[in-house]
């Protein structure tokens, strides 16, 4: 995921990096603070502790840490507090208020540029869903069929067996109902599903859909659970077999898991 980190978010990480400088020039100008009473501020052990939050959330969002997110809020936090403590103890601006307010926005502000670019399925309430099951990664070919519309073609890049993520171009409505149709490990799945949010291009995901399947028939039931158990299977050698078997045996194992069909019976 790093080499996709876009130069905005690397921009705010070395920002973060940067804090205990930065802020200090910040301070000192907008809050108006003397030169000496910066000095007073480097012998602060709240100081080191707030830079450290900083610097740590900082780090994360350069090597694209999922924790770094949770990391940042609360390092702001930390920031917005000695911001105010920093007005009423040492500020001697004219316009306190209107310093802090500045502050707060420059905070809010960043967050949110942060946020635009780290967003993913996980953060959103409404999706439970998507967390509570098992997502898979792949590169299917799928054809969306919509009500009194043209079907278009997209790409499924997450599945499981509740929903899925597709890459499509062409802008699909909320909360809209499609049909799919795609095919994988030599079955042939069409389901009913339900488009529960849109999603813009971004560093950790394509533009797409995220869509939440709808009642499934037996036949299509046993199919997509039959693939989800052979998603597992590669993902499973993915994550321990190539460390435990050579590369010959290890692509040999891969290929015969990506192209062979599905057994009807542990389906």
């Amino acid at each position: 995921m790093k080499q996709y980190t876009s130069r905005i978010l690397k921009s705010l990480a070395a920002l973060f990096l940067g804090f205990p400088v930065l802020y200090l020039v910040w301070v000192a100008a907008v809050f108006d603070i003397p030169i000496n009473t910066c000095f007073s501020i480097l012998l602060s052990p709240f100081f080191y502790v707030v830079s450290i939050a900083v610097m740590v959330a900082g780090y994360g969002l350069w090597e694209m840490q999922r924790w770094s997110w949770h990391v940042l809020l609360v390092s702001q936090c930390l920031v917005f507090y000695e911001s105010a403590v920093f007005i009423l103890n040492y500020s001697e601006s004219h316009h306190k208020f209107l310093a802090f307010i500045l502050s707060g926005f420059l905070q809010w502000g960043l967050v949110y540029r942060v946020s635009k670019e780290i967003r993913v399925p996980y953060f959103f309430p409404n999706i439970r869903w998507w967390e509570s099951n098992p997502r898979y990664k792949l590169s299917v070919p799928v054809t969306l069929m919509r009500k009194e519309k043209d079907a278009q073609e997209g790409e499924i890049l997450d599945l499981s067996m509740l929903g899925c993520f597709i890459k499509v171009q062409e802008g699909l409505l909320q909360d809209e109902t499609v049909t799919l149709r795609f095919k994988l490990f030599g079955n042939d799945v069409q389901c009913e599903g339900r488009v529960v949010w849109l999603a813009q291009s971004a560093v950790t995901h394509p533009k797409g859909v995220g869509v939440k399947f709808g009642l499934l028939t037996k036949v299509h039931r046993r199919s997509l659970r039959g693939i989800n158990r052979r998603l597992r299977k590669i993902a499973t050698l993915y994550r321990r077999g190539r460390y435990l078997m050579n590369q010959e045996d290890f692509l040999k194992r891969l290929e015969e898991l990506e192209t062979s069909g599905l057994d009807p019976a542990s389906s």
